[in-house]
């Protein structure tokens, strides 16, 4: 295996997932333009399921066929995401087919897909129900009851609940899987794996449902031509990309289905199902899932403001000496320096540098000045929020391997109003944490190149692979980003 260029990994950021052309052979789909009626696009299997060929198809008036096929139906849907879904409502004498109506700005998309028939209602799923406050423990435990009754109702070898790192990389948290599968839990695997045009697309989606992933796509036709204009972005049926599918391939997986964990407007992570057989999962079960996720979400946020809350009390008992300093006159500089100590334990700290129109202040067990400075005008340069954390600054802050060096930095910065509009950074530090990471294959080899030396393809190897890293702090948690929040907003009231 050899290295690969960062700019071919690129390359596979661009590929335009969206606008394929094509869609899983599964089902069938008519796309009707919004400012003609007609019907504009088609999948080539039309007339497998519907009974006319694309050219029959395309050019109707798309009102009048669902006039006279779907005459139930009502108003189409007006806005992105307002979806209709109907149960087994259309045979035009290929069998019973279910129908998903999904708006986008050019016009409707409709998709039909034979429907499954099923013994157990899939509203017969559900989660455990949840009393009192949720603490990680019982967090944990909902979790584990996610992914068992998502496996029990659709059927899939291995599922997990997959969640995103600040970097994008992602962990296994809680796994669900039939004897013999091996297990994935707690190991991390590398962002590129959900490439950023992926994760944009399943922050927009509920769901990605991949029955058989080496089933050959099927070409959507329009009247001039191909059908790559056609934004896919809220189709099921939307074709697998043959890098995932050769990533899946490589797994051993081949159908997949993941559905979006939302939190606070954000891809929080996913519910990542992979069987090594073709499995067709119904659409009412597809959407059972979804709300899964979302009762799921909810005892999440439960369980974040609570943590939230408490975090916010005790900064307020640490503040409370600081503030009363401040309104009778005393210097900043004085007064975090007096109050540092009961500070510095919400963040998991035991050095600061509070640097005020430039000039600083060493904080707690804060060393090495000439260090300091080179990490303020670092920041100064590099970050332009008002607020930052890393658990791996650049070697160029401190060049010789010092163990006090710090090594994470939480960053706060504000203009200072009652100072005269002086900028104020306040930088909390970190050392160095030796630790290990556990990772799903080796994640400097996220791709390997093909045997012809042409293409790109996935990694082959999923086994465990410790990293043992140098060089880091112990990363900055929600709650410490919580906390770092409401301090500077506090700060900046005082000042």
């Amino acid at each position: 295996m050899i290295d690969i260029d960062s700019s071919l990994i690129l390359e596979c950021e661009k590929e335009p997932l969206a606008h394929s052309g094509l869609i899983q052979p599964y089902g069938t789909l008519l796309f009707i333009d919004k400012q003609t009626g007609a019907i504009h696009g088609v999948g080539a299997n039309s007339a497998e399921l519907l009974g006319e060929a694309p050219a029959q198809l395309l050019g109707q008036d798309g009102h009048e066929w669902l006039e006279q096929n779907l005459p139930d139906l009502g108003a189409l849907p007006a806005n992105a995401g307002k979806r209709i879904h109907l149960i087994a409502a259309l045979d035009l004498g290929h069998g019973e087919l279910d129908v998903l109506v999904s708006p986008s700005s050019a016009g409707w998309i409709l998709e039909f897909e034979p429907s499954i028939a099923e013994q157990t209602p899939a509203d017969g799923y559900g989660l455990e129900p949840v009393t009192g406050p949720i603490d990680a423990t019982r967090l944990e435990q909902l979790q584990q009851n996610l992914v068992e009754t998502v496996r029990a109702m659709t059927g899939y070898a291995r599922v997990m609940l997959y969640r995103f790192h600040a970097d994008w990389s992602g962990e296994v948290i809680a796994e669900a899987a039939r004897p013999g599968q091996g297990t994935y839990l707690g190991l991390r695997f590398p962002a590129s794996d959900i490439p950023a045009i992926a994760r944009a697309l399943y922050a927009q989606t509920p769901y990605r449902h991949i029955p058989d992933a080496l089933a050959p796509p099927v070409a959507l036709l329009s009247r001039t031509g191909d059908g790559t204009q056609l934004d896919l972005t809220w189709s099921d049926l939307r074709s697998v990309s043959p890098v995932h599918a050769q990533y899946l391939s490589n797994m051993q997986v081949r159908s997949s289905f993941s559905v979006s964990v939302m939190l606070e407007g954000r891809l929080w992570g996913l519910i990542a199902c992979h069987h090594p057989q073709p499995l067709a999962i119904s659409l009412p079960r597809r959407q059972r899932c979804k709300t899964l996720a979302s009762e799921y979400v909810e005892s999440l946020e439960s369980f974040r403001k609570s943590a939230q809350r408490a975090v916010f009390a005790s900064l307020t008992a640490a503040l409370t000496p600081i503030e009363q300093a401040l309104a009778q006159g005393e210097a900043l500089a004085d007064t975090l320096t007096a109050g540092f100590s009961e500070l510095a334990p919400l963040f998991g700290v035991t050095a600061g540098v509070l640097f005020i129109d430039h000039r600083p202040t060493l904080l707690g067990d804060a060393r090495d000045p000439e260090t300091l400075a080179r990490l303020h005008q670092w920041c100064l340069v590099n970050q332009s929020e008002t607020l930052f954390a890393t658990d791996h600054l650049p070697a160029a802050i401190s060049p010789e391997p010092l163990s006090e060096a710090p090594r994470g930095v939480l960053s706060i910065g504000w203009r200072a109003s009652r100072l005269g509009e002086v900028m104020v950074n306040l930088y909390l530090l970190r050392p160095e944490e030796a630790g290990e990471i556990a990772w799903a294959g080796n994640p400097e080899k996220p791709m390997e190149s093909t045997p012809d030396g042409l293409q790109l393809s996935p990694r082959h190897s999923f086994e465990k692979w410790v990293e043992v890293r140098h060089g880091y702090s112990r990363a900055w948690d929600e709650d410490t980003l919580f906390a770092a929040r409401q301090l500077r907003d506090q700060l900046m009231r005082w000042l």
